[in-house]
């Protein structure tokens, strides 16, 4: 009978405390981010199937740690306001080992955004957009910086209003002529 009771008191509970169900108001406009910035690491081909075990995990072997070329160091950051340097990719290969390792490479940053209006109507989120910023020649110094806008990335006109929320959903730097990813948001330990 206690127990007959207590389970009755327990759901009795569980609907008075039940909070109400809010419909989705949007974001919160307190909640703002003006800058995305990352460092970026070398990127290495994805393992597809395993060829051996490490550690009791499936591995295999890294087969892009020296196609690509290498660079000691990487940035990526993009802002919320509109100017010439909302898109700024920056690698630098002047100390790698053999010097300005990226020296010559033709590449680009290629950016996937969600878009969603945040103000104004209808409020929507776009499909995915994938951007392609423009291509830059790394001088021989082997270190290169390239400030670009979302537009000149590729980025249609309606999105980039400031009514429009913007996830970074993923970014990397692609050598145009291989077409293989050299960079990806990390972190790296030296050895």
């Amino acid at each position: 009978m206690k127990t007959g009771i207590a389970i009755a008191l327990v759901a009795l509970g569980a609907v008075i405390v039940q909070p109400l169900r809010l419909e989705a108001a949007g974001p919160d406009p307190n909640l703002k981010a003006t800058r995305y910035g990352t460092s970026l690491a070398q990127a290495m081909d994805q393992c597809t199937f395993s060829v051996t075990n490490v550690g009791g995990v499936a591995a295999c072997t890294p087969s892009n740690s020296s196609t690509e070329g290498a660079f000691t160091g990487g940035k990526l950051l993009i802002r919320s306001l509109s100017s010439g340097s909302q898109v700024v990719t920056a690698l630098k290969s002047s100390n790698t080992t053999p010097p300005a390792a990226l020296a010559g490479k033709v590449i680009h940053t290629v950016i996937m955004l969600r878009v969603t209006r945040t103000t104004g109507t209808p409020l929507v989120t776009w499909v995915d957009q994938t951007l392609d910023c423009p291509d830059v020649t790394v001088p021989p110094s082997g270190n290169v910086r390239q400030k670009e806008t979302l537009l000149g990335c590729g980025l249609a006109p309606a999105l980039d209003e400031k009514t429009t929320n913007k996830e970074i959903l993923s970014v990397q730097v692609v050598d145009s002529v291989s077409g293989k990813v050299i960079a990806v948001p990390g972190v790296r330990r030296k050895p």
